[in-house]
């Protein structure tokens, strides 16, 4: 990438390098870095407090991004991009694997759930549903029937679906999360990118 920086900086006019000096912050080190020596090869001016505050801007900025690059998790599953890929890809499989794996055994082993031994169930008769409604209003019937059906989230075969479907989300933010840290660590280790 330096090579492209430093072939176009004599390209730009004084005013174009002294933007990159302006905004420094807001572009790469390399360009900063070219357009430096660029402005040394026409032999224009730069005061040395300028140039120093500008490297030190730019030091400072790349130490906080490395800083958070070795915060990050993905730093630690392999020293090439391709390597941490394949760890990603066999992290998400293995969350994958095990809670499908245990939906799959919830399933199999729940046991359907029984009837009622009166023959039906209390809270679905109409006069159980005016006496809430009654005492509590609409709020109250609906907070009743949320609460009734978030409990059967977490009883039986339901239980076996809620924990697919938190698997499959998990793994997906997994996915998702730790490719997007992979490919900025790669970017910013040397240039290279994620296939």
């Amino acid at each position: 990438m330096t090579d492209t920086f430093q072939t176009r900086m004599p390209s730009l006019s004084d005013a174009e390098l002294r933007r990159y000096l302006q905004r420094h912050l807001d572009y790469r080190t390399e360009a900063v870095e070219a357009a430096l020596a660029e402005l040394d090869r026409r032999k224009l001016e730069l005061l040395p407090e300028a140039r120093t505050a500008i490297l030190d801007g730019l030091r400072r900025r790349d130490e906080a991004t490395q800083a958070q690059l070795d915060r990050g998790f993905v730093r630690h599953l392999g020293a090439s991009a391709a390597q941490r890929l394949t760890r990603i890809r066999q992290i998400t499989a293995g969350i994958l694997a095990a809670g499908l794996g245990a939906a799959t055994i919830i399933y199999l082993r729940a046991a359907p759930k029984g009837a009622n031994p009166l023959g039906y169930e209390p809270e679905d008769t109409k006069k159980y549903l005016r006496d809430l409604e009654l005492y509590g209003g609409k709020a109250n019937v609906l907070a009743t029937e949320f609460m009734k059906a978030w409990d059967g989230l977490w009883r039986g075969r339901n239980l076996a679906f809620t924990l697919a479907a938190l698997t499959v989300i998990l793994a997906t933010l997994f996915w998702i999360l730790a490719r997007r840290q992979a490919a900025h660590l790669a970017q910013t280790e040397g240039g290279e990118n994620l296939p």
